[in-house]
């Protein structure tokens, strides 16, 4: 995940962006929530630890994400996929709520699964292997058209293995 490109805040206030800043202490978190972008800023000698992480209501931001990445054609940090079949396999672990939501996150999933291999069909394609994605580097996993990061399924030429 590349992250290169820094602006003046004074350009974004110019163009009516809001923008907020924060210094944090040791101990403190900042949360960075969806849909916002965040840069930081050290001032002198430190260590620094980042983490992502995500409560169950952000799961269908998620999904939305992936698929504005990927008409942007823009890597993903992760498989959202891989994270939501973890979440299936590990459900007895999961609140209520959240157990609802990654439920309704699967759903979604299978639909377009559906419609894609139903596609892959009508154009021909009968042949399949399975490959357990989970075991190789995102590298390899990703779309050479949209560049999502693939887990459930995916097509490949033997002109390109």
């Amino acid at each position: 995940h590349q992250l290169v490109t820094i602006l003046n805040p004074n350009i974004l206030m110019k163009a009516n962006v809001p923008i907020y800043r924060t210094d944090q202490r040791a101990g403190e978190f900042v949360v960075t929530f969806p849909r916002s972008y965040h840069t930081g800023f050290n001032q002198g000698y430190n260590f620094a630890e980042a983490v992502n992480f995500a409560p169950a209501d952000w799961i269908s931001i998620g999904r939305e994400c992936v698929n504005h990445y990927s008409s942007l054609k823009r890597i993903c940090v992760f498989s959202h996929d891989e994270l939501i079949c973890n979440m299936v396999s590990s459900c007895d672990d999961l609140a209520p709520k959240a157990a609802e939501l990654v439920y309704d996150d699967l759903n979604e999933m299978v639909k377009f699964e559906r419609v894609q291999r139903k596609a892959l069909l009508d154009w021909g394609v009968t042949e399949a292997d399975f490959v357990e994605f989970e075991h190789q580097v995102d590298d390899l996993r990703q779309c050479m058209v949209c560049n999502t990061t693939l887990y459930v399924s995916a097509v490949s030429c033997t002109c390109d293995p």
